[in-house]
């Protein structure tokens, strides 16, 4: 599976009409992450004994995502107030614990 049909997915959108808002939301989710200092793994999808190694790398992604797209708003001066929606808090724990992870070391466990 593919990102980006896995945040489809997760969103639950049908269809292909929103690929491509969709696949710059995902960068720059992916963007964001790495300026927050998480490293991103080359195989989100590595397994190791039968364990998704990088599904939290993936959650972190797929929510920071959906903040995105569910917060898309013009920034005009009536707006500006309600306009800069916080990251979850859930989503800050993850960033955190995913801060701490080598996905180079993980991958050579394999």
């Amino acid at each position: 599976m593919q990102l980006l049909d896995e945040l489809k997915e997760y969103l639950r959108i049908d269809g292909n009409d929103e690929d491509r808002s969709l696949s710059t939301i995902l960068q720059s989710s992916i963007f964001y992450l790495e300026n927050a200092g998480v490293k991103q793994p080359k195989d989100y999808y590595l397994t190791v004994e039968g364990k998704e190694v990088f599904a939290l790398h993936r959650l972190a992604i797929m929510m920071l995502a959906t903040h995105f797209y569910e917060n898309r708003i013009t920034i005009t001066p009536s707006t500006i107030k309600t306009a800069q929606q916080p990251v979850p808090y859930g989503l800050q724990s993850i960033i955190l614990q995913t801060r701490l992870v080598d996905p180079d070391e993980l991958s050579q466990q394999q």
